[in-house]
């Protein structure tokens, strides 16, 4: 099922760019990853569209979304989340998040109760340990590059080792949607890297482990079965933080998705993860 082009509507001083499936259940919000955007749940909006209607959207500071100095962490992300279904007339939701965004679905599915009826957690929701964050700064200095060409930047992409392994038509779209063309023939990556390191300064301020026993309704946690570089090298979580995280939930249960690692478990030309997510909200929605 094709989406409907994206659109952005205004939301606290800035706009938001979203991206819609047409479909008789739901909505499914889905919010991406870190540095990640809308366009990274197409295929899996193919695979639950029409049975779901699917809105998938970049945050403050991502993609075509507006970037502004200020107004970050997960607070302002539900402010600005909240206010962009206000327009869309939609009071009661389901989300699936990915990495950063399972964090910002938990955050505001804890706030906001009533208005969430099933969540979707794909290797996020949860606090990284610090080391993890820490890595992770060093990376956003590629944002603020400019490559020659798409082409020089998608050979820079696919040496990455979490890419390199799942690469293909899927994986290739959304970089390519990633990145804005210059006048002078070269591309840079659309999401603000000022953006992001203030959305890092400001994680571990939210402690998600205390918001997890607010979380009311039922809840998927899913992990890849390989890690960022390669085998079982490179986990986001280990196996003893992905059970703490779902004994902590009322609510959770634990899905493994082998093959596949944190980024190639979505970004994938079949995403394995599609009928998993299926089932679960089949069962939970129906409650």
């Amino acid at each position: 099922m094709a989406s409907t082009s994206s659109r952005s509507l205004p939301v606290n001083e800035t706009f938001l760019s979203y991206r819609e499936w047409p479909g008789e259940k739901g909505p499914l919000l889905c919010l991406p990853s870190f540095a990640g955007h809308k366009g990274s749940f197409q295929r899996l909006a193919e695979r639950l569209s029409p049975e779901y209607r699917l809105i998938a959207l970049d945050l403050r500071g991502r993609g075509d979304s507006g970037k502004p100095q200020q107004g970050y962490g997960f607070a302002y992300h539900a402010r600005d989340i909240l206010a962009l279904l206000q327009q869309l007339d939609i009071e009661r939701f389901a989300i699936i998040g990915h990495s950063f965004g399972a964090t910002v679905g938990t955050y505001l599915a804890s706030i906001r109760p009533d208005r969430v009826s099933a969540i979707v957690l794909l290797e996020g929701g949860a606090d990284p340990t610090e080391a993890v964050l820490e890595a992770i700064r060093p990376s956003l200095a590629h944002l603020e590059s400019r490559f020659p060409s798409m082409r020089d930047y998608l050979e820079a992409m696919r040496k990455l080792p979490w890419y390199r392994a799942g690469w293909g038509d899927a994986l290739e779209a959304y970089l390519r949607q990633d990145v804005q063309r210059q006048a002078d023939g070269t591309v840079s990556p659309k999401a603000d890297a000022n953006a992001l390191r203030h959305d890092l300064d400001l994680h571990f301020l939210y402690s998600m482990c205390l918001h997890f026993p607010a979380l009311q309704c039922p809840a998927l946690f899913v992990r890849a079965g390989d890690g960022l570089l390669g085998g079982d090298r490179g986990h986001i979580f280990s196996e003893a933080e992905t059970d703490a995280i779902v004994r902590w939930i009322p609510k959770g249960r634990r899905l493994d998705m082998p093959g596949v690692n944190h980024f190639t478990l979505l970004l994938h030309d079949d995403p394995p993860v599609s009928e998993p997510v299926r089932r679960f909200l089949q069962q939970a929605l129906a409650r």
